[in-house]
Formats: C-alpha cells, sequence, structure tokens
C-alpha cells in the first residue's frame, strides 16, 4: 500500500484557465493591464516569484498565498474548471486498492475543500492541506511532511503539475510523478492520462510492498 499526495490545480482540476481569468479581472478593476495566459502560469508554477507583486502591484503582500483576499475573484472563476478526464474513476480504484490520498496545495487552506465538494471528490482524500499562516508554501516541503506523519504507510509518491510541486517532492524525499495531460510523449515520471497514472502508481506499489 502507499501514500498517493496530489497536487489540486492542473493536476487534479483543469483550473489554470480560470485562475488566469480572475488574475486578469483582478488586474482589470485595479487599473492594470492585462497580462498573457502563458506569463501567469509562469508565475504560478515558478519557485520564489512574488506573484502578488506580479500580479497586483503590491510590494508585502500579507499572505503566502496571492489568492487570500480575493476570494471572490477566484469562486465565481472557478466555476468554469472542470476535472480532467476519468479523474474521479481514478480516485474511486485508488480507495478500492486502499491507497491512503491526501491533497497539499498551494491554494488557501478555506478554500480548497469547497472546491473539491463541488466536483464531488472531496470524499475520497484522507487529508486535505493547504497554504494557512502556519503552513509553508511548496516547494517548501511542510505540507508533504506533516501528511506523512500521519499516513498510515511507509511509501509516499507525490503527483503534481510544475516545479514547485517537484521541488517540494525532492525536499521532502519521496519519488514524484507529473502531470502531462494529453501530451504524445512523456518521460518516465511523467502520465497524461488518468490510465497511465494509476499504471505508475501501481507499479510504485509493487515495488514497495
Amino acid at each position: 500500500m502507499i501514500n498517493v499526495l496530489f497536487d489540486m490545480d492542473g493536476t487534479l482540476l483543469d483550473s489554470e484557465g480560470a485562475i488566469c481569468e480572475a488574475v486578469n479581472a483582478i488586474r482589470k478593476d485595479m487599473g492594470f493591464s492585462m497580462l498573457t495566459n502563458e506569463s501567469i502560469q509562469h508565475a504560478i508554477h515558478t519557485p520564489n516569484l512574488n506573484c502578488a507583486k506580479l500580479f497586483y502591484g503590491i510590494e508585502n503582500f500579507p499572505h503566502k498565498s496571492y489568492k487570500v483576499g480575493f476570494e471572490k475573484y477566484f469562486s465565481k472563476y472557478y466555476e468554469q474548471a472542470a476535472l480532467f478526464e476519468n479523474v474521479r474513476e481514478m480516485l474511486q480504484t485508488c480507495k478500492e486498492r486502499n491507497y491512503f490520498l491526501a491533497i497539499a496545495s498551494n491554494a488557501p487552506q478555506d478554500g480548497l475543500k469547497p472546491i473539491l465538494q463541488r466536483h464531488n471528490i472531496a470524499q475520497y482524500f484522507d487529508m486535505i492541506i493547504g497554504t494557512n499562516p502556519q503552513i509553508e508554501s511548496k516547494p517548501n516541503p511542510m505540507m508533504i511532511h506533516k501528511i506523512i506523519a500521519k499516513a498510515p504507510f511507509k511509501m509516499s509518491v507525490f503527483v503534481g503539475n510544475c516545479l514547485k510541486d517537484e521541488g517540494a517532492a525532492r525536499n521532502a524525499s519521496i519519488p514524484y510523478l507529473q502531470a502531462k495531460w494529453g501530451e504524445e510523449k512523456c518521460a518516465d515520471n511523467e502520465f497524461s492520462s488518468a490510465d497511465e497514472l494509476l499504471a505508475k502508481l501501481d507499479a510504485i506499489a509493487r515495488i514497495k510492498t
């Protein structure tokens, strides 16, 4: 058996377009010009960039997540997001195989469970951790360490979609699988579909049990 830790945005939920729309809606209301989706995605994926400064021109943003304080914008656009194909079925299969499942997301802690409930997948997760005043954002491994400390199995793997996720897994010294939804060519630790992800998780479970 294994513990499987998931990022949410861009990993389970096809929400990065919604995040870009929310950021630009905020910028519009602040009187700023629009940013390209590519530049917003680069910022949210890259460690050590100050997203609040880049997005809103705020030098000393008091929160660890650039979403805090702008929840009404993100909630509105998150309604347009959808799960990647067969994610719910993949999670169901993981539970049938008795895998311990958790969320480790840089989204604010208070907003995570409502999003997961809206997409009818919250029930699959044994733990849900996001950023808050006591929890550092990835690539800091703090949330991974907190999950592993309470998880039942010796082997853990982290599933994400960006450098922050990869860095968090590396800093926590656990294997990492990278989402490349819909891409034709994937490296050994990448997957392009829910079936491919399941196969890689099963392979890890077989090796380590």
